[in-house]
């Protein structure tokens, strides 16, 4: 195992801010107004800054977000991905999320944490997001009952997701090579959660799931880098969803995101000098990293032997090994003059950083535009309520799906208006109406059974073809969209330093250039001063940084997950 895998961040300083609210859709019934704070720590031209991205949808009767796809202006500087070591952390999330938990109301709230690291593109080694032990019925076979992804099979103290390439991918998005992607998993009520940023170059063209999706997603090369968004595997057309706890996805939704500018990593091991023990001496690829579990690398551990080596505080200092930045040697002060992650009881330079690696850097002095493409979700009946979290999406609900037996007198989870029996009293209780094995809240048609195919019933398993969140086993259209599909598009220009003529950074070899080849890895960057503009062409002059995969992350918590976890083909 690594020691101190995760990630200690502090507050980032700021220096420009920005509370971004979107327009609404043109319904009145259903709105879709996220809002966006943005906090960049430096402005300057040709630099590499931390920003921190607060993001969300406060409004519990909005819709929740469907999609988004983010474009990095061509001149900012985004360092490949094969340049940075595979599993070193360049960015973080956190999440407040709204749930409905086993067919309850959809107001139970659940924190979110993501750590991200820098992940592979080498497609010639790739995992399965499916549990291959579980269906070839292996369960004494390591991994069992475990997907594949959130495994670390090759024991070098990443997770499979990481230094493997998930081979849905490309099903999801069609043949194309990003050239940075980055990768998070997190624990969601018991479920293991792969969260990805894939930046591709400018004019990528994508086969996504959906035909709005891909007639509607702008695709000029001068945009910039496209930036896409995955939970799990949604829309990999071979995805086999299973019922589970979860069984809405919400609205609020709120996350914090914090992409790094750089980081700092001695010996390139892969592992930042924050989080690395031996911050000096590169662990080994693959084997053991800790035999006694001390949170000390075996390769400096004075005594690693499982059975006698132990020792949670080498040097006795009273900081344990997992907290000490000089584990090995006393600093109770922790001092870290350079601020690298090393204290300077035993930083080789005290006064010069180690290691530091560039993640991304600022263009130079001028002016760039940021856009971001948005979804929302669908609602059939404009009642105010998304297809995939109405029970009765043809027919205006009865209830408020966020409240308690609101509109559901017998607590099945099946609004009245269309529950052939709400009475509680006469068994009307029923949280399987059809049973077919998803619960009503979980299940997009509640009333037809879908939950297995069959030659009786070639629309099971969730399927839906159009993506619209109702099922096509009770779809009157299972082959076009039933309800508007909010979309926003939103432009910042930016201003970087006193303006000028801009252009890539020159500070920045290894980042990628527009007319380079696709090739491996790539993930999102920010801005600076900038003068906004909605897509209805009000404008106000403010301050916005917008940053592409992290700040779209909350996305995939929202609309995606549902999609994911009730609403699945």
């Amino acid at each position: 195992m690594r020691a101190k895998q995760l990630l200690a961040w502090g507050a980032v300083g700021g220096i420009v801010s920005l509370l971004l609210v979107l327009a609404g859709t043109d319904k009145a019934s259903a709105d879709f107004k996220p809002t966006l704070q943005l906090t960049l720590t430096n402005s300057q031209p040709e630099t590499a800054s931390d920003f921190q991205i607060d993001f969300g949808i406060r409004d519990p009767k909005d819709v929740n977000f469907g999609g988004v796809v983010s474009f990095i202006p061509p001149d900012w500087g985004i360092v490949r991905g094969d340049k940075i070591p595979i599993g070193e952390p360049v960015g973080q999330l956190d999440a407040l999320a709204t749930l409905g938990l086993i067919n309850s109301p959809c107001n139970q709230s659940l924190a979110v944490h993501f750590d991200f690291l820098n992940a592979t593109t080498d497609k010639s080694s790739t995992v399965s997001f499916k549990d291959l032990e579980l269906e070839a019925g292996n369960t004494n076979a390591k991994g069992f009952g475990t997907k594949d992804f959130a495994e670390d099979k090759d024991g070098n103290g990443l997770l499979d997701a990481i230094d493997h390439w998930p081979e849905f991918i490309d099903r999801v998005t069609g043949p194309v090579q990003p050239f940075r992607r980055s990768a998070g998993v997190a624990t969601v009520a018991g479920i293991p959660v792969l969260l990805q940023f894939l930046v591709d170059n400018p004019g990528t063209q994508f086969t996504l799931p959906s035909d709005d999706l891909n007639r509607l997603l702008p695709k000029d090369p001068a945009l910039g880098f496209p930036t896409l968004v995955l939970l799990q595997d949604i829309g990999d057309p071979q995805i086999e969803p299973e019922p589970g706890p979860i069984t809405d996805f919400c609205t609020p939704l709120t996350s914090t995101n914090v992409s790094f500018g750089k980081v700092y990593d001695a010996d390139h091991d892969g592992t930042d000098n924050k989080h690395d023990s031996c911050p000096y001496d590169a662990h080994p690829v693959m084997g053991t990293h800790d035999a006694d579990f001390d949170f000390l690398d075996s390769q400096c551990d004075p005594n690693d032997n499982p059975d006698t080596g132990k020792n949670e505080d080498q040097d006795s200092d009273g900081i344990d090994n997992f907290a000490d930045n000089c584990p090995l040697v006393a600093n109770p002060d922790q001092k870290d003059t350079d601020g690298d992650g090393i204290g300077d009881a035993c930083d080789r330079n005290p006064n010069a950083p180690d290691g530091e690696i560039d993640l991304g850097m600022n263009p130079q002095a001028g002016n760039d535009t940021f856009t971001i493409f948005t979804v929302g979700q669908r609602d059939a009946d404009n009642d105010g309520i998304q297809n995939s979290e109405d029970t009765c999406p043809f027919v205006p609900n009865k209830g408020d799906p966020t409240m308690l037996n609101s509109g559901d007198a017998d607590g099945d989870g099946l609004d009245a208006a269309c529950d052939p029996n709400d009475d509680p009293i006469n068994r009307g209780s029923n949280t399987d109406q059809d049973a077919d094995g998803y619960l009503n809240r979980q299940d997009n048609c509640p009333l037809v059974p879908n939950g297995q195919e069959s030659k009786d019933q070639p629309t099971g398993n969730q399927h839906d073809t159009d993506l619209d969140g109702i099922g096509d086993a009770c779809d009157p259209n299972p082959n076009t969209p039933d309800g508007e599909l909010p979309v926003k598009t939103l432009t910042a220009d930016i201003t970087i330093g006193a303006g000028g003529a801009g252009g890539p950074p020159t500070n920045c070899p290894d980042c990628e250039k527009p007319t380079d080849d696709p090739a491996p890895k790539g993930e999102s960057l920010s801005s600076a001063p900038a003068n906004t503009k909605e897509d209805n062409g009000s404008n106000t002059t403010t301050y916005v940084i917008i940053g592409g995969a992290i700040a779209a992350a909350a996305v995939v918590l929202g609309g995606g997950a549902t999609l994911l976890l009730r609403r699945g083909r």
